[in-house]
């Protein structure tokens, strides 16, 4: 019998394509420009402050009537279109807030799940686990069946201790977020907790007074105007010209700080032009023809100035859907198995075959600064989409890798096996997802995540060693990568029987002999994957059952990493085996040597 699959696994769903831009310019201000920001920062941040309060202490008691009192009260002080900007950041503070605090109380829940669970069960050492396994062992092969799973506690009497503690401590921690979200109670600080904290420990954090004071000024100062269509240039609060020229509406407690009186108005001119050298034209095409733009002025430490603008362009580029995808009989997809250090990527033709071979992406973010990061991993989205181009496909396939389960419970289940842990959470899925999906959108190429459940397992039962041969080792990696791709086109990862290249089956002579034929070769002009070598490949068929290749000794992966594998077409090089792709639909898949 075949091994029945426990969890069929569903759901591959496309990502909602982001047409907003956000780009960035830097505001070479002198000193008079340099204290009107910081002005504007100071009293901004005051107001933003003292309506965050508010809008907290109301709670889930927010309305209409409240907001609009709230931004009454603001616009006493600054303007209504600032009052509208600073009441709409606080609502949106609160609901970020609430957002977190529900994901907080779950994890929570969940660490609690995991740890009353192991701590019913019994105590066993290292060496009793071993010794238990291996009876099951022992006894499992005397009656021909397969070992069953042993789940065992803790491994101590003080780890069983010491986990008896945190569990009540989880507990309290989770009925404090459960009063607090019943009430509609929130914390927040603005400027972040953690800079917060650093200053009752400045010798700690490497700080003294004054660059503590200046890095928490920066992260609380900043502000900005939401843009207005039918205005002039997109804005009528910070009004940026298409030749650079920079004015800002000033509120009424700063109009001594004006120098542009014209026509009753007290605005602030800055001495610098400011232009944008990312996304020009777009943003020319906008501003000219007076669509909104939002803008933002934000410091750093050093005292410098930018200035963001966020706009949503007339004429974005058109991603096609999940369900037009699968309709394309020509379709190619780019499917990247995502792991620590780098990226596997595999194109995928509509059969589900894999088609070429391609050279892992680098992405190492461990033990970088926030800044690097972003840029490595902006640097290896651009040449997955580079790839994805290059090889005309239109949807790049990615794993839906959240690691909330690892995060939230990994303390629980793999306390002992700190490597582990610090591995999966240092992979940056979620900024690798947001970043992909951002710039995939401006270039017309759909994202779809799939699951990941099983995907390296199967691959390497299934594909990874049909695809690789004597001079060539396929990657567990890759494999799992045609795994991925497989699920977003709504193939299952299994192959059927005369689908196996390189294996031929007592089914597919069987065939053969009704025929009177071998297997039939594939015509000439399909896609194909070609495993490079020079040499003559082997040529021994395995005989053994469809449903025992996948537990076949041969199917597990070499030590170590696998070669990396590079681009064999039009390179003059004998391919040791082809598996090509046949007109009759997914898996007609014939094998020459």
């Amino acid at each position: 019998m075949s091994r029945r699959v426990r969890y069929p696994v569903k759901g591959a769903e496309q990502a909602p394509p982001v047409t907003t831009l956000r780009i960035r310019a830097r505001v070479r201000v002198n000193e008079e420009d340099l204290a009107v920001v910081r002005a504007l920062s100071e009293h901004f941040s005051s107001l933003e402050a003292r309506d965050v309060a508010a809008r907290c202490a109301l709670g889930k008691y927010q309305d209409k009537r409240e907001w609009a009192r709230r931004k009454r009260e603001v616009t006493t002080q600054s303007s209504s279109r600032w009052a509208g900007r600073v009441t709409k950041h606080a609502n949106n503070v609160y609901a970020t807030a609430k957002r977190n605090q529900k994901r907080h109380l779950a994890d929570t829940e969940r660490a609690i799940a995991v740890i009353s669970k192991k701590l019913d069960l019994p105590v066993h050492s290292g060496v009793e686990r071993k010794k238990l396994l291996s009876e099951e062992a022992a006894l499992a092969k005397a009656e021909g069946r397969k070992p069953r799973h042993l789940t065992f506690g803790y491994r101590s009497e003080t780890e069983h201790y010491n986990k008896r503690r945190r569990l009540q401590h989880l507990v309290a921690r989770a009925d404090r977020l459960l009063m607090d979200s019943h009430a509609g109670r929130v914390h927040v600080t603005l400027g972040g907790k953690k800079l917060m904290k650093n200053r009752l420990h400045l010798k700690e954090a490497g700080l003294s007074q004054d660059e503590w004071r200046t890095r928490w000024l920066a992260a609380r100062g900043g502000f900005g105007a939401n843009g207005e269509a039918d205005k002039m240039w997109g804005n009528e609060t910070i009004r940026l010209s298409p030749e650079g020229t920079l004015e800002v509406d000033l509120p009424k407690a700063l109009s001594h700080l004006t120098n542009v009186t014209a026509r009753g108005t007290t605005r602030y001119r800055f001495s610098c032009p400011v232009f944008f050298s990312y996304r020009r034209e777009e943003w020319l095409a906008q501003v000219q023809a007076n669509r909104a733009v939002a803008y933002d002025f934000c410091t750093d430490e050093r005292g410098r100035v930018y200035l963001d603008a966020s706009f949503t362009p007339a004429e974005a580029r058109s991603v096609p859907t999940l369900e037009e995808l699968r309709e394309d009989p020509g379709l190619l997809v780019l499917a990247v198995d995502h792991n620590a250090g780098f990226l596997t990527p595999q194109v995928v033709d509509r059969s589900g075959n894999p088609v070429g071979r391609l050279e892992d992406v680098p992405l190492v973010v461990d033990g970088l600064s926030a800044s690097t990061r972003d840029g490595h991993l902006r640097e290896a989205v651009t040449r997955l989409l580079e790839l994805a181009e290059s090889h005309h496909c239109r949807a790049l396939v990615i794993e839906n890798l959240g690691f909330s389960d690892m995060r939230a419970t990994g303390r629980e289940r793999y306390g002992s096996n700190t490597w582990f842990r610090k591995t999966v959470c240092a992979i940056p899925t979620a900024k690798f997802c947001d970043r992909l999906v951002a710039m995939a959108s401006r270039r017309g190429i759909a994202v779809i995540g799939v699951p990941a459940a099983y995907s390296s397992i199967w691959g390497a039962a299934h594909w990874q060693k049909p695809l690789s041969s004597s001079h060539h080792k396929v990657s567990r990696h890759t494999a799992a990568a045609v795994v991925l791709g497989r699920r977003a086109l709504g193939h299952s990862a299994r192959r059927h029987s005369q689908a196996s290249p390189g294996v031929t089956t007592l089914l597919q002579r069987k065939e053969a002999a009704v025929e009177g034929t071998e297997p039939r070769s594939i015509a000439a002009g399909v896609e194909s994957y070609h495993v490079g070598g020079t040499g003559k490949s082997s040529t021994r068929r395995n005989t053994t059952a469809p449903h025992r290749v996948a537990r076949h000794k041969g199917t597990n992966p070499a030590r170590g990493r696998a070669r990396p594998e590079v681009a064999t077409h039009n390179h003059g090089v004998l391919p040791a085996k082809t598996v090509r792709v046949g007109p009759q639909g997914e898996d007609s898949v014939s094998l020459s040597v």
